[in-house]
């Protein structure tokens, strides 16, 4: 399986866990963490398959629709599950969109 940042990047957009540290921040990019890695199934006390929770976030000026389509488009692809795409907001000081979506992916 492809790492999530590299998925994220398929979309034609840097991605970067944690905070985007490059000199020149981009249009738009995404950044991403992990929220959760625990056991989604367990028998006999060992865990069978697991499963990891994650933000990711839209980081874009302008209208962000197309990154997020195309974003959400490449995660599925990938097997991970769209939980939701949480609350939109605007930073008036740097005029970036932040857009957050949380995403789940079971492993075996």
């Amino acid at each position: 399986m492809d790492s999530l940042k590299k998925i994220l990047e398929s979309t034609g957009l840097p991605a970067q866990r944690g905070v985007y540290t490059g000199r020149k921040k981009p249009a738009a990019y995404f950044t991403f963490l992990r929220l959760l890695k625990g056991a989604a199934v367990s028998a006999d006390d060992e865990e069978s398959s697991g499963r990891e929770l994650y933000r990711v976030t839209l980081i874009c000026k302008g209208d962000f629709e197309e990154h997020l389509a195309k974003a959400l488009e490449v995660m599925k692809a990938a097997g991970y599950y769209i939980n939701s795409v949480d609350a939109e907001s605007y930073e008036t000081e740097t005029g970036y969109w932040l857009v957050p979506i949380t995403i789940e992916i079971l492993k075996e």
